[in-house]
């Protein structure tokens, strides 16, 4: 399976028929994640991608082991959290519009990955984000 782990592109023409499994190791801080407030905590992050092909139709699901930080709700600090939801897509060559849920595959047999897997990360960010449980706040005065 081609997977650009810097892009999360995948080339579907490298895929069999079926399922197709990868785990990918990401080198978190070069991916371009473009998420508000939210940046990578380590190097690494790892991918696991389960594919299903199917006449035209390719089924994705997966999850991400990383960790990411964004400003403490009390006192700005770095909050870490680690990505908890599930990455659940579904494209297909003929595109939305053709009675399915599906998003579409460009004509190069490429598919991005990239905007599924931040939206994982985007809905693992706590409501209320703590750099730690008794986190006091910020501390005024002197």
């Amino acid at each position: 399976m081609r997977f650009d782990t810097r892009s999360l592109v995948l080339d579907v023409s490298s895929l069999a028929m079926g399922m197709n499994h990868g785990e990918f190791e990401l080198p978190m801080k070069e991916v371009e994640w473009n998420i508000d407030e939210v940046e990578p905590e380590g190097k690494h992050g790892v991918l696991f991608l389960s594919l299903d092909l199917r006449e035209g139709i390719l089924t994705c699901s997966g999850r991400l082991d990383a960790l990411f930080v964004t400003p403490c709700a009390r006192c700005l600090r770095p909050a870490a959290f680690h990505v908890e939801e599930e990455i659940a897509r579904t494209y297909s060559w003929k595109g939305p519009g053709d009675g399915g849920d599906y998003e579409a595959m460009i004509s190069t047999g490429l598919v991005n990955l990239l905007d599924a897997v931040r939206e994982a990360v985007i809905l693992s960010v706590p409501g209320k984000p703590l750099c730690r449980p008794d986190c006091p706040g910020m501390e005024y005065g002197g």
